[in-house]
């Protein structure tokens, strides 16, 4: 038996639905694409922001170690060394005295006034507690 040869019959709408959903196709494809790109932009933008910001820290810490380096170096000098013990008064030179002036240092009882024992009993209770609390947390 030989089978008989069927001839293709088009329906009336068949075409139509084709390009429709050939058309629905593209669309979501360009779709794709365009919302792809508007995704790659953003990230572009951002990268660049970034680096941007890198840079001028870049620059910020670039001038930085600029700074740290001379006084590195400034440091390392024997004038900046001796300046510093004199301040501590740990290095005189010849013939120079060292004198140490401290904050609590007291008066010589010569120099000391007659009447400072009146005047401390004289001394209200709030101006006792003001040096009270002045000794506790003042600087040094």
């Amino acid at each position: 038996m030989i089978a008989k040869k069927r001839k293709y019959t088009k329906h009336p709408g068949q075409e139509k639905v084709l390009i429709g959903l050939l058309m629905i196709l593209d669309v979501m494809i360009v779709g794709f694409l365009v919302f792809g790109n508007l995704k790659l932009y953003s990230e572009n933008r951002e990268v660049r922001s970034q680096y941007l910001n890198l840079n001028k820290e870049l620059q910020y810490l670039e001038s930085k170690n600029q700074e740290l380096k001379e006084l590195f170096s400034y440091t390392n000098e024997a004038d900046y060394t001796e300046a510093v013990l004199r301040e501590k008064g740990l290095y005189k030179k010849e013939g120079e005295e060292v004198v140490v002036i401290t904050r609590d240092s007291a008066l010589p009882a010569e120099q000391a006034p007659a009447n400072a024992q009146q005047a401390a009993e004289s001394a209200s209770v709030w101006q006792k507690i003001l040096d009270f609390f002045g000794s506790i947390f003042g600087r040094d």
